[in-house]
């Protein structure tokens, strides 16, 4: 049997993720608690076996993105999703800059959000498509000369997965895509990260998109 992912929250006013997250225990997530602030969520992160920590970006006194920031320097281990309502490319960008590993939306509800939490502990990058389209068009515009001639150490098999990538696609969608297995997906993905130089697949995703690499067409 699969382990319930386990979810610790961050968020101000617990009224705000009551409705979201309260029929979803014991349904593939244990919701562990609710704290207020980054110091909290620290200290829980530190005291008990937590996966994933989902923090509402939409805070009255406006540290949606310092909390992220905070609890990824106080846990570099740690798995961040933000959670937001805004549908601009800014809060997203300010959030994956912070360190998170995506963000997601209040609706849709139910596996939706199981999916999203089980696609961020896989390392994907998790982001509803309104927020896709507009992060990609906007790091398209930036300059990375020195970036893109790393792809040259690329195989086409490799550029291949990673446009994938870069589309939204997981790598169980990319091995049935190629005929091949996730193990050898991943196989490829270890490349890619080791010959860009990055550390993460939400690192290589970002870079690619700097590069035009992936149409942006998918939800996340």
């Amino acid at each position: 049997m699969t382990e319930d992912i386990r979810v610790l929250v961050v968020d101000e006013s617990p009224g705000r993720t009551e409705g979201l997250l309260g029929g979803m225990s014991g349904d593939g997530v244990q919701i562990l608690g609710r704290v207020s602030d980054a110091g909290a969520a620290l200290r829980a992160l530190h005291g008990a076996t937590i996966n994933l920590v989902l923090v509402d970006l939409d805070r009255v006194d406006g540290d949606g993105i310092e909390t992220v920031r905070i609890i990824r320097e106080g846990d570099d281990h740690a798995r961040v999703l933000g959670l937001t309502e805004e549908h601009g490319p800014d809060l997203a960008a300010g959030a994956l800059a912070a360190g998170a590993c995506g963000v997601v939306s209040p609706e849709p509800i139910g596996e939706s959000m199981l999916s999203a939490f089980r696609r961020a502990l896989a390392g994907e990058l998790v982001l509803p498509a309104v927020h896709l389209s507009s992060l990609v068009d906007r790091l398209r515009g930036s300059r990375e000369a020195c970036a893109a001639g790393r792809l040259g150490f690329l195989t086409g098999r490799e550029i291949e997965i990673l446009k994938a990538l870069a589309d939204g696609s997981s790598t169980l969608e990319i091995a049935r895509s190629l005929g091949i297995r996730p193990m050898t997906v991943q196989s490829h993905v270890k490349n890619v990260l080791a010959k860009l130089g990055v550390h993460s697949k939400v690192e290589a995703v970002t870079l690619a998109w700097r590069l035009g690499l992936g149409s942006a067409t998918r939800s996340a």
